[in-house]
């Protein structure tokens, strides 16, 4: 499955949250929503 470009507007603290968390975890903001997303989808379709 390839990727695609995914646009959306969220609240500018939340945006910054997200930012230091993907720093302290060496990873990028993208990756950490692609994993937050994947474990509620996870959640949602057992």
């Amino acid at each position: 499955m390839g990727k695609k470009k995914f646009t959306t507007t969220l609240d500018s603290d939340m945006i910054k949250q997200l930012k230091i968390i993907a720093v302290e975890q060496d990873t990028s903001v993208a990756s950490l929503l692609e994993k937050l997303v994947q474990s509620y989808l996870l959640t949602k379709t057992l």
